[in-house]
């Protein structure tokens, strides 16, 4: 499986994180507090976690209510493109679209 994008809306500290990531190796760096981890958990929350797990109260937002939105574009295999999104608590809901080209999705 080969990440292509990611994408955050109000996920803990996070406000808003739009991804892409490149063919090979892609590292995320920086000094402590930016992020980082944040964001893996972010991965492993789109592919594991159901939108209506009570887990995710320790991402809602610092700043409020919103709820944490998470969108993961990933290929698992040549012309086999998939997007996940999440959007979690109450009233949240899951999708799960596939494309050939990485445009279009159903």
């Amino acid at each position: 499986m080969k990440i292509r994008r990611l994408r955050v809306t109000d996920f803990a500290a996070i406000r808003e994180a739009d991804i892409e990531l490149g063919t090979g190796l892609n590292v995320l760096y920086g000094t402590n507090d930016l992020g980082k981890y944040t964001l893996a958990d972010a991965i492993r929350l789109a592919l594991l976690m159901p939108h209506t797990s009570t887990h995710i109260e320790e991402y809602v937002p610092w700043s409020g209510g919103q709820n944490p939105i998470i969108e993961l574009t990933f290929e698992s295999e040549p012309q086999r493109i998939w997007r996940v999104r999440k959007e979690f608590r109450k009233g949240g809901a899951a999708t799960l679209e596939e494309s050939k080209n990485g445009k279009d999705f159903d």
